[in-house]
């Protein structure tokens, strides 16, 4: 490691000297500044004598912290509540500051629990772009971060940089496996971890990884070594075990860049194996409590961990949501998988206190996905062994976040009452919409039972509203319930006992308090002031959308307004083969009430000749028959080629609504689907427009499909 001077490099007497002149310069607008180069130069010695100068600051060092626990530290270091709002962010903390702060961001670059990790950038991202985006106008606001890369951070974000001299002296070189194989192995085994401390038994292991196995008695042995002691040391914890780790983590950071990709992936696939052993002892399940979750996400098998219940029932949650972050950057997350089952949960802001209250979100979560995951969730109970979830699901009704099939309308009803009633033959939970009964549950089996009649007793129960500020007794402004901290999509909650029946955008549930768990109510609301970085990918288009069938289509539409034309029925005059074939064998929707598509008298009147069909006598070979209308004008039928088109009676120029009939079928039959849906969270729409797309994309393109996602333009979208 080069410690020669540039000419852009200060020392750090200099550097401090600048960094005060700076703050203290007389100026009414905020700014910052990044500070950086080599470690060992003296960034953290600087910021601190910074702090010094101004105790004031708010000094928050990042390192071994995620950018949401270092958004929480810089709201407290800088006297701002926590949270009391659903709708609060990072970016409404930084709204609030007030006065003219210093603040200080130390060891970004160390940010996060595990080496694979994306909390340095989303520190930077997240946290520190907020302060400089969001504070408020006129606030003089100096903010100081250290960074790898000051002058490419000053490049990116604006503001100004300084460069330090010096850095640690240059490393001795690595040992070549051909001079020292087993120090070697070692040192990469160490450099390898997810996690910077390492137990001897778990570096055993991991030596075994890569292909070498050293016991823990030649590894103690090497740590008596004066080779390897140039490079790592031992420490014990509060518990007397021994734990090894290099003296600068910029050590590991070179030996890590020494490996070929594809080779570090295959390791870390096989440390997950190694240390998702169901026997494991007490150290491996130490290390793989915090670390697991990083191999998986280095190996790229993270969706494949995450569906081993039991491996992620014993991570710890912070190592996994930051592995999460990891391992999906830049990478879309299939639907449907337990990796979109994070991403809804991070996207709903779900950010526990302790081990027990993530394993219960967890647990419900599963719960909501559906009959599929139901052996899962019993699998995580059992494999939460000594952990006391504070409550747990007894059962789920509904449509979870991202679970939903093209094959039928997703139905989410809005539960604007829920009680728990006493009948003769039990406890029931019963859930109404404003007008309309969903459904009336035994308590604690979720069993289908009638509706109770009004009269049926609800004496002894406690019915709560969760808004913006979290749970409020039902109907009151203001107010508190003793229910436990839910997500924001749980809106209501009515408890009886140690039962709580609950109303979600995405169903009705009931979860059970476990009266061994104590009563310790977790203070806050249950949110994220830092948004997830992940996405979701395109959902896949549905097989059917390119050969629709009769089912298909009156999945949606009903079994009566499918109308099939046999081949007898059919004009003549219609020549194009596929279209015939199409209304004889699959059918015609004939509907309206939607997308201001109005089909339904071609079920009484056929297949009619329309003489003039663009207002003025057809003058062409081609012959058109009326299939209804559309967005005010004619929809026509181009019996030569099937074409289905619009007369542009309504003033869009664009003529194409089909390619084919099939096709022009096959994007409206969605898009009622689409429309007819209630989605809780992340709108399809996107997925939507790309399935049009794909099925037509010449008609896609037309001023006619491309308005069907105006709703400001249509009369009829209930």
């Amino acid at each position: 490691m080069s410690t020669t001077p540039n000419p852009d490099e200060v020392t750090a007497e200099l550097a401090l000297d600048h960094a005060l002149q700076w703050i203290d310069r007389p100026r009414d607008t905020s700014a910052w500044l990044w500070i950086g180069d080599r470690a060992g130069s003296g960034r953290t010695a600087l910021l601190r004598e910074v702090v010094a100068r101004h105790p004031g600051a708010a000094y928050v060092d990042c390192a071994g912290r995620s950018a949401e626990e270092v958004a929480r530290e810089v709201a407290t270091a800088l006297g701002i509540a926590a949270p009391a709002s659903f709708d609060d962010n990072f970016g409404t903390v930084a709204r609030r500051i007030k006065g003219d702060p210093v603040v200080v961001l130390a060891n970004t670059q160390w940010a996060g629990r595990l080496r694979t990790s994306r909390e340095p950038q989303r520190v930077l991202d997240r946290v520190a772009r907020a302060l400089i985006t969001f504070h408020p106008r006129g606030l003089r606001m100096r903010l100081l971060v250290e960074v790898d890369d000051a002058p490419g951070r000053a490049d990116e974000m604006g503001g100004r940089h300084l460069t330090l001299q010096g850095g640690f002296e240059s490393m001795p070189p690595f040992p070549e496996p051909d001079e020292d194989a087993a120090l070697s192995c070692a040192l990469d085994a160490l450099a390898l971890a997810e996690h910077r401390f390492v137990p001897v038994p778990v570096w055993s292991l991991l030596c075994s990884a890569l292909g070498q196995d050293i016991p823990e008695s030649r590894l103690e042995a090497l740590l008596d070594a004066p080779a390897a002691g140039e490079w790592i040391h031992r420490t014990d914890d509060e518990a007397g075990t021994a734990l090894i780790s290099f003296k600068q983590e910029t050590a590991a950071r070179q030996l890590r860049t020494r490996m070929p990709a594809e080779e570090a992936r295959a390791w870390h696939a096989s440390a997950v194996t190694a240390l998702s052993a169901a026997d494991a002892p007490e150290a491996t399940r130490w290390y793989a409590n915090r670390a697991l979750a990083g191999h998986a996400a280095a190996a790229g098998q993270f969706n494949a961990f995450l569906a081993d219940t039991a491996a992620v029932a014993g991570v710890g949650y912070e190592a996994l949501f930051e592995g999460f972050e990891a391992a999906f950057h830049a990478r879309p997350i299939p639907q449907g998988s337990a990796g979109a089952r994070l991403h809804y949960m991070a996207r709903r802001g779900v950010q526990p206190s302790s081990r027990g209250e993530w394993l219960a979100l967890l647990h419900l979560t599963l719960m909501q996905a559906g009959p599929t995951q139901e052996a899962a969730a019993d699998r995580l109970l059992s494999a939460a062994g000594p952990v006391t979830l504070p409550w747990r699901t007894l059962w789920a009704e509904g449509v979870g976040a991202g679970v939903f099939s093209t094959d039928a309308v997703v139905k989410r009803p809005i539960v604007r009452t829920l009680h728990i009633a006493h009948t003769p033959t039990g406890d029931v939970v019963t859930a109404r919409t404003r007008q309309d009964h969903i459904g009336t549950w035994e308590l604690t089996t979720g069993t289908l039972r009638p509706e109770p009649s009004e009269t049926a007793e609800t004496s002894g129960t406690t019915r709560a509203d969760q808004g913006p500020k979290g749970w409020r007794p039902a109907g009151a402004l203001s107010g508190e319930v003793d229910l436990p901290r839910m997500p924001e999509y749980v809106l209501r909650g009515t408890r009886a006992g140690h039962h709580i029946a609950l109303a979600t955008t995405d169903g009705v549930c009931v979860v059970e308090i476990n009266q061994n768990a104590g009563h310790e109510n977790t203070p806050g609301l249950l949110k994220h002031l830092v948004a997830t970085d992940t996405q979701l990918a395109r959902a896949d288009l549905p097989a059917q959308a390119l050969a629709p069938t009769t089912d298909w289509l009156t999945d949606i539409f009903g079994t009566a307004a499918v109308k099939r034309f046999p081949q007898e029925t059919l004009p003549a005059t219609l020549s194009d083969s596929d279209t015939r074939a199409f209304l004889s064998d699959v059918g015609f929707p004939c509907v309206t009430g939607l997308l201001e598509l109005d089909t339904t008298d071609l079920e009484h009147t056929g297949l009619h000749l329309v003489t003039e069909p663009f207002g003025k006598p057809d003058e062409t070979d081609s012959t058109y028959f009326s299939l209804g209308s559309w967005q005010g004008a004619r929809l026509l039928l181009d019996g030569r080629n099937g074409r289905v088109l619009q007369d542009g009676w309504s003033g869009i120029e664009d003529e194409l609504a089909g390619s084919s009939i099939a096709q022009f079928v096959a994007m409206v039959r969605l898009y009622f689907w689409w429309r007819s849906s209630w989605w809780s969270i992340e709108d399809t729409e996107s997925d939507l427009r790309h399935w049009l797309d794909l099925i037509d994309p010449e008609a896609y393109q037309t001023q006619g499909w491309q308005r069907v996602f105006e709703d400001y333009n249509f009369e009829d979208r209930g």
